[in-house]
């Protein structure tokens, strides 16, 4: 129906191992030695099914009736993701006023991404979308465009909540992952990396600087919501190595940044 068995290239990050969530994250007061955040993984490996109430990869299948398909310069954008916040099992404290969320991607978008969005007056020349809903009632299924950007719709699975730590190196900040390692006799503590997936809260993993809209002298306090990864499985790789953080404004919440990065050669 999706074209689910056309086959996917590489271009995700390099990381071969499968991905990990942690089972038993820290309770937040046994973790003093860095700010923490709480964030959910997400994973997209299985074909996307009929409940357009889902959380997918590569399709968006909820809409209000009065809303038009998204494009740029008359060409339909890709729909790339839709997230279901209220089915999900952590809402990031900048959401927690919405319960769904669907972005969408032009071809233009991974060389020169649109910076700021604003959901409320989308701009016809930005090179994405991001539209947000209060509430599910009164939402149909819109009709997509015939082109998709060959990607692959894939249902997506929530991780297991667990405690992000942001830690500072001289060269690029790190993110960490504390967890209790049982081993028969006491619990152990360790510190992991936390692995690039696509996820919901917690701190940027960024490429390699924090995202620009970290800076405290810009007029408005982004609050990071969520990363999206290169999904191979579902044909999407258009971040390179890299992968795209999206935040909201703290005082204009209509208002939605983008920072996409690529590795440091």
């Amino acid at each position: 129906m999706f074209g689910w068995l056309k086959k996917w290239m590489g271009g995700a990050r390099e990381t071969d191992a499968p991905p990990h969530v942690f089972e038993v994250p820290v309770p937040q007061r046994e973790v003093d030695d860095g700010p923490v955040r709480m964030a959910v993984p997400l994973v997209f490996r299985q074909p996307a099914n009929i409940d357009p109430f889902e959380t997918m990869f590569g399709i968006v299948r909820l809409s209000r009736k009065d809303e038009v398909w998204p494009t740029l310069d008359g060409e339909a954008l890709a729909p790339l993701i839709q997230i279901n916040l209220s089915r999900a099992p952590l809402v990031p404290a900048a959401v927690s006023d919405l319960c769904l969320i669907t972005v969408f991607i032009s071809k233009p978008h991974s060389a020169d991404p649109t910076p700021i969005i604003d959901s409320r007056s989308p701009d016809p020349h930005a090179t994405w979308a991001l539209r947000s809903y209060d509430t599910l009632e009164g939402l149909t299924i819109p009709k997509p465009p015939v082109n998709n950007g060959g990607v692959i719709p894939l249902l997506g699975q929530w991780g297991v909540r667990r405690e992000e730590v942001e830690r500072h190196s001289e060269d690029q900040p790190k993110i960490e992952v504390r967890t209790r390692i049982v081993d028969g006799v006491k619990h152990l503590e360790t510190l992991h990396m936390a692995p690039p997936l696509s996820k919901l809260g917690g701190w940027p993993y960024p490429a390699h600087d924090m995202p620009w809209w970290a800076d405290t002298a810009l007029p408005d306090t982004w609050d990071f919501v969520m990363q999206i990864e290169n999904e191979p499985k579902a044909n999407w790789y258009k971040w390179g190595r890299g992968a795209a953080c999206i935040a909201r404004s703290r005082q204009r919440p209509h208002l939605w940044a983008i920072d996409v990065q690529q590795p440091l050669e």
